[in-house]
């Protein structure tokens, strides 16, 4: 029930790679998930996790105390997806039910609609989601969907005023604000090929400069995407696969160039928040969670996450993510009985 209060036990994992401490933070009879890997699960203290649960039926939201395993249930009665975000003050909780985007209340678990949909689309909305804050906090991105209209919204959260800042023919999602620059978003445009032509835009917050992220060559080239931002330029990271195999690289807006920095077959990543570590899930081997040292491209086994990546569970892939401050990696996995979250400490090195 929203509102209940329990405590979790860590469980410490054995084959954990080079990281020095990887452990279970949710219990194995309950089925978890963290939040996406674009997203911060963390609250920007570190001191909390918000995670979703199937515990009450549904699926909800959930904050743990690192410090003490403490948790709290957040909501009741939804089945969320997985794009809840932390607001930029630690205070709420972001997230999409209802054809709207909500907050909840961290202290009073008081929640609030932000945006209602359907207010601004003439056709039915089926879901609105992907909640993102600028990293002023000032405003806030995410998706509807209205078959046969899709398209992005943008609320400003002083004055509520929204605004649909562009419409897509098929799914518009992973819209992020860049940490660099509260005018600027990324979104990925999901869909048949012959139609999009190309998956990662950019664009103004008011709407205005949607642009590709790169011109495809002739060759056989596939920006797959997995697309997120680094902390400490205006850099986006993504997957490509090129000739049957996987890279990661960058594209730098300033210089609106692409750089191939390594080649790894890797699924989702992300960057530690100082930019110098890529660490990604992998779908070979024992399930390998990669870290990459990006100065001198050397790559280790962070630790084995060992997903089963079963058709129909992109609730539970790892989508690993990391901590502001506390040099700490997060992910989900069900190579270990029901699905549930992990945390792992990042070595340097």
């Amino acid at each position: 029930m929203k509102g209940d209060a329990f405590r979790y036990t860590f469980q410490k994992m054995q084959d954990n790679g080079i990281s020095p401490n990887l452990i279970r933070l949710t219990d194995e009879q309950d089925t978890c998930n963290h939040l996406y890997f674009h997203n911060r699960s963390f609250t920007p203290d570190d001191q909390t996790v918000i995670f979703q649960s199937t515990r009450d039926s549904g699926n909800n939201l959930f904050a743990m105390e690192l410090a003490s395993g403490q948790v709290k249930q957040l909501t009741q009665g939804y089945q969320l997806d997985y794009f809840a975000y932390p607001s930029r003050d630690g205070k709420k909780v972001f997230f999409g039910a209802d054809g709207c985007i909500k907050t909840v209340d961290l202290e009073t678990l008081e929640e609030e609609v932000i945006v209602r949909a359907q207010d601004l689309v003439k056709e039915k909305v089926t879901k609105c989601s992907g909640a993102f804050p600028s990293w002023d906090g000032k405003k806030l991105v995410c998706f509807y969907e209205a078959n046969p209209d899709y398209g992005l919204i943008v609320v400003d959260l002083a004055t509520r005023e929204a605004k649909i800042i562009i419409h897509g023919e098929q799914p518009l999602r992973h819209c992020q604000f860049c940490p660099n620059d509260n005018n600027l978003l990324v979104y990925a445009h999901e869909g048949t090929w012959e139609t999009i032509q190309a998956r990662m835009w950019l664009i103004h917050a008011d709407g205005s400069c949607n642009r590709r992220v790169r011109d495809h060559d002739d060759g056989d080239y596939e920006a797959a995407g997995h697309e997120f931002w680094g902390n400490t330029g205006r850099r986006l990271y993504f997957t490509v696969r090129r000739e049957g195999k996987v890279f990661f690289s960058y594209f730098d807006v300033d210089q609106n160039k692409e750089i191939t920095l390594f080649e790894l077959d890797n699924e989702h990543g992300t960057v530690t928040q100082d930019d110098r570590y890529v660490i990604c899930d992998s779908k070979r081997g024992k399930g390998e969670m990669y870290i990459v040292n990006l100065e001198t491209k050397e790559v280790k086994v962070l630790c084995y996450q060992r997903m089963s990546w079963a058709k129909n569970m992109s609730h539970y892939h790892p989508h690993v993510t990391v901590s502001y401050h506390t040099n700490k990696a997060i992910f989900t996995s069900d190579g270990f009985g029901k699905p549930g979250v992990f945390l792992a400490d990042i070595p340097e090195f």
